[in-house]
């Protein structure tokens, strides 16, 4: 299902994706890519995770300039992308709503969540962003197959595009995007990070 020569055709971002990896079941992307992180990874390193086709899990590197309060509203870029990703499906046709802080929703189908991992300081040295995709739910919200690896292509190239416009201009760069609305179930749940 998922291919990273397919992901880097698709992809136009020249920072996310420079150095991708990718694993199979009962492993946490976002656990993974932290490790890498610790390790002294390069920003723009990304992570790929799948679950026999039910779950796709992406998380992508940042070493941001910002305050450690600063993170939960970079962090808010992640459902933003993934939601415009889903919108830009060829034929589709249809609206995806990020639900603050970390979901994504289609009409009353949650489709997919976000998570963050950071290193714990006043200033970060990295923040890791990611997505969890529930493959079958999404494929029935759009009423249609779909391919993850345009959709991974697409939401790494918008988290491009919002993470140059934070560092642009701030918080207040994404604070109009993101509807708020209550928290709901999360429709597949990443592993824990003991099982990468």
């Amino acid at each position: 299902m998922i291919a990273i020569p397919v992901i880097r055709r698709h992809l136009t971002s020249e920072l996310l994706g420079r150095h991708i990896y990718l694993f199979g079941p009962g492993v946490s992307a976002g656990a993974v890519l932290r490790r890498l992180a610790e390790a002294g990874a390069q920003e723009g390193t990304v992570v790929l995770a799948e679950d026999d086709e039910a779950c796709v899990q992406a998380a992508a590197l940042f070493h941001p300039v910002l305050r450690l309060g600063a993170v939960g509203t970079f962090a808010s870029i992640a459902a933003l992308a993934l939601a415009e990703a889903i919108e830009r499906h060829e034929g589709a046709g249809l609206s995806a709503t990020p639900v603050w802080p970390d979901r994504v929703d289609i009409g009353d189908a949650t489709v997919g969540t976000s998570f963050m991992e950071v290193a714990a300081a006043d200033r970060p040295d990295f923040v890791i962003l990611g997505v969890s995709v529930d493959v079958r739910a999404l494929a029935a919200a759009i009423g249609q197959a779909f391919d993850p690896n345009v959709l991974i292509a697409a939401w790494l190239d918008g988290l491009d595009r919002w993470s140059t416009a934070y560092a642009a201009r701030g918080p207040a760069a994404v604070a109009g995007a993101v509807r708020f609305r209550p928290r709901g179930a999360t429709p597949c749940r990443e592993p824990s990070p003991g099982r990468a």
